[in-house]
């Protein structure tokens, strides 16, 4: 009925507990500082995991171009792939496959930093030597290429000097090339290198983008 009340009724240590008219237990409980405490803990960590994680999806979209070192180690890749002695003579950049990875080809190292579009030509090298460096490999920032001795602590001011006899007579090369100005390159610079053979010699190929 309608009208009846709970009874109460004896728990096992003599005290009195309220149960429902079908006989059931109530408890009286409510929610104590300690529930809303461990809650809100719990929310909270939960939230901070959210902020601390979430930027970090985005993150290879949101760094600069300029300034990344995938972009620098995409561009050294590059350089040791379009300067490489080619597997064919085609002169195609579609086509071309170093035959020994990290081994430079004379003619085509020095055709690009050297901008000789003559030799380039001659050589079949997979590129225009006469375009920009940042242009020719894509980035939107500035980069400069320098071939310098393994143990170089300052490869920007000391590139390597090659002579490659040519049948246009002898082209002697700076093994550096850079679309602007390296001086201007000031915070956010990304550094790459590789090892790479050049004539029979050992050097280190390093990039600098920004």
């Amino acid at each position: 009925m309608s009208g009846e009340r709970p009874r109460r009724v004896a728990g096992v240590d003599g005290s009195r507990q309220a149960t429902g008219v079908d006989g059931s237990r109530r408890d009286r409980r409510g929610q104590t500082q300690i529930d809303f405490a461990v809650g809100a803990g719990v929310f909270l960590l939960a939230l901070a995991f959210v902020v601390a994680f979430v930027p970090t999806l985005f993150e290879p979209f949101a760094v600069a171009d300029s300034a990344s070192p995938l972009v620098s180690d995409r561009v050294a890749d590059g350089a040791v792939d379009l300067f490489g002695v080619p597997a064919n003579a085609s002169g195609s950049a579609a086509l071309h496959a170093p035959t020994e990875p990290g081994v430079l080809s004379p003619a085509c190292t020095v055709a690009f930093f050297t901008a000789n579009a003559t030799l380039e030509d001659d050589a079949g090298c997979p590129f225009d030597a006469e375009t920009d460096p940042d242009e020719l490999f894509g980035i939107d920032g500035d980069v400069q290429v320098v071939v310098h001795e393994l143990n170089e602590t300052e490869p920007a001011t000391n590139p390597v000097t090659v002579d490659l006899e040519t049948r246009h007579g002898v082209v002697a090369g700076e093994l550096r090339r850079s679309s602007a100005d390296a001086s201007t390159a000031t915070d956010g610079v990304a550094v790459s290198g590789r090892v790479v053979s050049l004539q029979g010699t050992q050097y280190r190929l390093t990039v600098r983008v920004w």
